[in-house]
């Protein structure tokens, strides 16, 4: 029997984002760089489009959210996204310089010495995320939100206290990775930041409520998670299962395998280990594993230095690459 066809489903993260189709081309420019350091065949599989590649973009609803909150962020969108009214919206040609530089590193250049040694060349920002100087030093949004939206935090905010803003932000996640459910795919839900919290939401969503009984059963293989702020008690607490009975926390029954990394010095993911905070669904059985990589070195300098935590960094990285290059070459009969 021919194994289902595969689908690599990615949730983008915070602040301000270039137009749709720009920031598509970043994403897919980096994430295919990062596999081919491993297996080039596998990121040939998504160029063909033998493995179908859907980004659940929501970065207009960030852009919006940013420009009316008067914070700073909204004076770097300089263009307009023809794909949402033509709202204003990051240029995503900013990026290129340094997506160029980053690509160029050679595979073998990932290790504690190169990262140390790139440290002394670049400016050092890796704590100068006003977001990651709060999430990091604090257990909790709620008593510090005013702050958290004046330093530039503003659409998390949103999307954790405000239904409308979730709501229409889990939709843009929630319609792709349906249907690939509903057709059987092999799916490997990749997310980054506070994409993380989106996907824990609509997985729970759709394991949970009974508008979705038609996918009870469906499994997500894998779910790959990037500097995830999942572990954060403030994040935790305002989950869409915060405030359910226990027995009814946490997604049941959806995914097979979690698998979460996260780099050095990222301060949005401050607490790096999933297992240990999650490890209820493995005790009641509702997912068979949840798997902490080892941290893993990230090497972006954006315009204003050394960003550890920016998504490019990631999806460039070798081990990351490696891991859905490896669900990319496993197979999974139907059901």
């Amino acid at each position: 029997m021919r194994p289902p066809k595969k689908h690599l489903i990615f949730v983008h993260g915070r602040s301000t984002k270039p137009a749709e189709k720009e920031k598509e081309r970043l994403v897919r420019t980096a994430l295919l760089r990062g596999i081919e350091r491993t297996d080039p065949e596998s990121a040939d599989q998504i160029r063909s489009g033998h493995v179908r590649f859907t980004m659940a973009y929501f970065g207009d609803v960030n852009n919006r959210i940013m420009r009316r909150s008067g914070t700073r962020p909204w004076k770097w969108m300089t263009k307009k996204d023809p794909d949402h009214g033509n709202a204003l919206c990051e240029d995503g040609i900013y990026y290129d310089d340094s997506l160029r530089e980053a690509l160029g590193r050679p595979s073998d250049a990932f290790t504690k010495t190169d990262y140390k040694r790139w440290l002394g060349d670049v400016k050092d920002m890796r704590i100068a995320d006003d977001v990651a100087r709060i999430v990091s030093g604090v257990a909790s949004f709620f008593g510090l939100s005013d702050e958290f939206m004046e330093r530039g935090g503003a659409d998390m905010v949103a999307y954790l206290t405000r239904r409308t803003v979730a709501s229409e932000v889990r939709t843009r996640l929630q319609e792709p990775l349906k249907l690939a459910l509903r057709s059987g795919e092999d799916v490997c839900l990749m997310s980054h930041s506070m994409g993380c919290i989106v996907a824990y939401d609509v997985l729970w969503k759709f394991s949970r409520m009974s508008e979705y009984r038609e996918l009870r059963g469906a499994k997500v293989p894998l779910w790959l998670t990037l500097g995830n702020p999942l572990g954060e008690p403030g994040v935790r607490k305002n989950l869409y299962d915060a405030r359910e009975p226990e027995d009814s926390q946490f997604p049941e029954d959806i995914v097979d395998t979690w698998v979460n990394m996260s780099a050095y010095d990222d301060f949005i993911c401050h607490d790096a280990t999933m297992a240990d905070d999650f490890r209820d669904m493995v005790r009641r059985g509702y997912i068979r594993r949840i798997h902490d990589r080892p941290k893993i070195y990230s090497f972006w300098r954006g315009g204003r230095g050394a960003n550890p935590h920016k998504l490019y960094g990631y999806l460039n990285h070798p081990d990351v690459g490696a891991e859905i290059a490896a669900w990319i070459r496993s197979e999974r009969p139907r059901s």
